[in-house]
């Protein structure tokens, strides 16, 4: 009996220990990046201090997560930043056009309710006391400034056909003689119908395209844009079954709606544009989770290198995220806390607010730890939108990668914030 006993006492202390173990590997309480890098002073620099280059036609603002407020912060510091130079004032979204056309409309009126139009977002995570802080700063400059002069917000996603249908509808009715009687019934049609067959109407869209070319305003440029990710949409291979090919038609399509924008940019006088959505399409090379390449990718290469990309990073995250796979009633965000283990994350616990930032361009010592660190392969946190318990124990919230080649920059964070939704 007694031998039953201590073979019972030590396999309940091994159960302890193991489970121990694996929660503290979990959490990142062992096994983390928990070093000072030699030398990190030296190249570390603040986000006033970082500098974009004025050759720069794109600049990127990544997102580690779409839950956490300081990298929705950091949009509009990097907004900010740019639009003091002269050389940009437009900043484009992970969003639809049509969606971004309507909030572009709100911020050059100061009769509409900024947190009302959040309010109304396809994408929860937009709708935070962050993006109304950015989206007042945009009017506040926009004040007493004629279009040409203003800041605009734009929107390059192709998901989200009825939104963009919706918004040509209204667009239409407040510029009479935009479309004809027939287009319009067509379209309000399309409108009126959430589960309209759009494939059936590419053609249609593309008329409509052509009949728009003769205008030359920035307003019908933009609505130009907006017809042109709907035929982006209607193209789509089929996400359920060609996942790969769905997600590379995607970013692809986001850098050219970028460029079809940055043109309209430089009618207005402007050289440079900001692009900002997950790290996952911002960076270089392949996109995490499918062999393809990331939206960065094409945008390098449409704007041939002229491409200037600033990840963010942390090393504790404590992430607000959509987990019931719905946007009715029964929408749910939840926080969830991960550790990166990326150690040039950890660094940001050395500096003032637990934040700084590193230009890979200017680190050009390759004897130096810091380089090392830079360009070897290494852990990185990447949250997406959506959990589920597999996220957690396969890790799924970090990729292994070298920061170095997918991205020119980073701001890193030891602890970032969980947002938290206005109106869902």
């Amino acid at each position: 009996m007694k031998k039953y006993r201590v073979l019972l006492t030590g396999l309940c202390i091994f159960a302890v220990v193991y489970i121990g173990l694996l929660l503290a590997l979990v959490s990142g309480v062992i096994g983390s990046a928990t070093k000072k890098i030699d030398g990190i002073e030296k190249y570390a620099q603040t986000f006033e201090e970082l500098k974009i280059p004025e050759d720069a036609k794109v600049v990127g603002i990544g997102e580690a997560t779409h839950g956490n407020c300081e990298f929705q912060t950091d949009k509009l510091r990097m907004l900010q930043k740019l639009v003091e130079t002269g050389k940009c004032h437009s900043i484009a979204f992970e969003m639809s056009p049509g969606e971004s056309a309507e909030i572009n409309d709100a911020i050059h009126n100061d009769n509409a309710d900024l947190t009302e139009v959040l309010g109304r977002t396809d994408y929860p995570l937009y709708d935070t006391e962050q993006m109304v802080e950015l989206l007042q700063w945009m009017r506040d400059y926009n004040q007493g400034k004629s279009y040409e002069e203003s800041v605009v917000l734009y929107g390059v996603d192709m998901q989200g056909i009825s939104r963009n249908v919706s918004y040509l509808v209204s667009f239409a009715e407040s510029h009479e003689g935009t479309f004809s009687k027939k287009e319009m019934k067509l379209l309000k049609k399309m409108s009126a119908d959430q589960d309209y067959d759009y494939t059936k109407e590419l053609e249609f869209f593309k008329d409509l395209k052509e009949g728009l070319e003769a205008e030359e305003s920035q307003e019908f440029g933009y609505v130009g844009i907006i017809i042109d990710a709907v035929i982006q949409g209607i193209t789509a291979p089929d996400f359920n079954t060609e996942a790969s090919a769905y997600s590379s038609h995607r970013d692809s399509s986001m850098a050219e709606n970028l460029k079809s924008f940055y043109d309209l940019e430089e009618r207005r006088g402007y050289t440079q544009i900001i692009i900002t959505a997950h790290n996952g399409h911002v960076m270089r090379g392949e996109q995490d989770g499918y062999d393809v390449t990331a939206m960065g990718g094409y945008i390098d290469e449409i704007f041939d290198g002229s491409y200037f990309c600033v990840g963010t990073a942390y090393y504790n995250a404590c992430v607000n995220i959509h987990v019931s796979g719905t946007f009715d009633d029964d929408y749910l965000r939840q926080d969830f806390n991960f550790c990166s283990d990326d150690i040039l994350a950890y660094q940001a616990k050395y500096f003032d607010g637990e934040s700084y930032c590193l230009n890979f361009k200017e680190i050009d010592d390759t004897n130096s730890e810091v380089y090392r660190r830079v360009y070897k392969d290494g852990f990185m946190g990447l949250v997406g939108e959506g959990y589920s318990a597999a996220t957690g124990m396969r890790k799924d919230d970090r990729i292994k990668l070298v920061q170095g080649d997918r991205f020119d920059a980073v701001i890193y964070y030891y602890n970032v914030t969980p947002i938290r939704v206005l109106n869902y």
